[in-house]
């Protein structure tokens, strides 16, 4: 019951994302057409000043990229200054343009070397390394459910990977690998940065056809206390806040100190929703269909898919698409690219609904 009385205290307030605005682009360049799977992520980051083209105008979205260069995204984008200074690695010196960005994000840790105090600056950075330094760089302490075939426990860049898997910044490929040896070419890199820095990009990377929320949206739903809205006042305790942070939704509920954290998750097989550090709950199970059922963490946690496309009436509009899951006698409604839209308690009594998407 632990996670339905979760649920309700977190699906009945508002959903609050705070997503970065995609900025118009003030520069374009030839060889990144608006075709370019990655074009509006390119964009979005010369507009932040964070990465930028060559001398000749071009921006080269195949070529891979260096150590060096890597640094020097990473650095813009956390605020270095930049100035060229020594360096504690050998072969990073101040002349190198680099040697700013790379001193000071090894001080952070965001980076490091190896064992020989080298840098290696001019060598192309690899996807394993690549985790491991946005997940330094984003303060990603949490991972994913995803698992790819090619990457092991004893790998490491492990945890990195799964990290950055479960923050939408990557989903790997298609064959189910995430090629952790491969070189980073200049538009993927982009993509990576752009998706740890904005929802926007990171709800491009979410199951096309699936079931849950929209980190671009706010959510609001009646509860049995009234339409909770995103006002949260300390002094009254009347309202509650929730907003997507980056990695989790946060719910602070309208007695001090009453914070929620949760994660959701889809994958191929699941759509899933935890609590950090600790256990995780099935929502739904892939393909949907009628019948299916699992178990959560807890034998008494007996979830079950009794409908599909239902027709469920809200206050927001009347869905006819509906997934009914039944857990414990409580019937849970999810909808294609919304996510979960009305629960009913045994009795029949709403629990929540919702009653509008922005």
């Amino acid at each position: 019951m632990k996670r339905v009385l979760l649920f309700f205290a977190v699906w009945g307030i508002t959903f609050i994302v705070a997503v970065q605005p995609v900025a118009a682009a003030t520069t374009s360049f030839p060889d990144v057409p608006e075709s370019n799977r990655f074009h509006d992520e390119i964009q979005y980051l010369v507009n932040k000043e964070i990465i930028s083209g060559y001398s000749n105008g071009k921006f080269q979205p195949k070529r891979n990229v260096t150590r060096a260069e890597a640094a020097i995204m990473i650095g813009r984008m956390l605020g270095y200054d930049g100035k060229p200074r020594a360096t504690q690695f050998t072969d990073v010196t101040a002349q190198n343009g680099a040697s700013g960005y790379i001193s000071e994000a090894a001080v952070y840790k965001v980076i490091s070397g190896y064992p020989d105090r080298t840098f290696r600056p001019n060598e192309y950075i690899s996807r394993g390394d690549m985790a491991i330094i946005l997940a330094r760089a984003f303060d990603i302490e949490t991972g994913s459910v995803r698992k790819f075939k090619d990457v092991s426990e004893q790998m490491k860049a492990y945890s990195s990977i799964k990290g950055i898997a479960g923050n939408f910044i990557t989903t790997g490929y298609s064959d189910g690998t995430f090629r952790p040896a491969s070189k980073v070419s200049r538009e993927q890199f982009s993509a990576f940065l752009a998706r740890g820095l904005s929802s926007e990009y990171k709800q491009r990377t979410v199951k096309k056809d699936g079931y849950s929320r929209d980190m671009t949206k706010k959510y609001v739903f009646n509860s049995p206390n009234g339409d909770i809205r995103m006002e949260y006042k300390k002094t009254t305790g009347k309202f509650a806040e929730v907003h997507y942070a980056g990695f989790f939704w946060v719910s602070e509920g309208p007695k001090s100190g009453d914070i929620s954290y949760l994660q959701q998750e889809e994958t191929d097989e699941k759509l899933i929703e935890s609590y950090p550090f600790s256990e995780y709950y099935t929502d739904l199970k892939y393909p949907v269909e009628v019948g299916k059922s699992w178990v959560g963490p807890s034998p008494s946690d007996m979830s079950k898919i009794t409908g599909i496309n239902k027709t469920v009436k809200t206050p927001c509009k009347t869905f006819t698409n509906a997934v009914e899951v039944t857990v414990n006698g409580f019937k849970l409604y999810y909808v294609k690219g919304i996510g979960s839209v009305k629960t009913v308690n045994p009795t029949g009594k709403v629990v929540s609904e919702l009653k509008s998407i922005q």
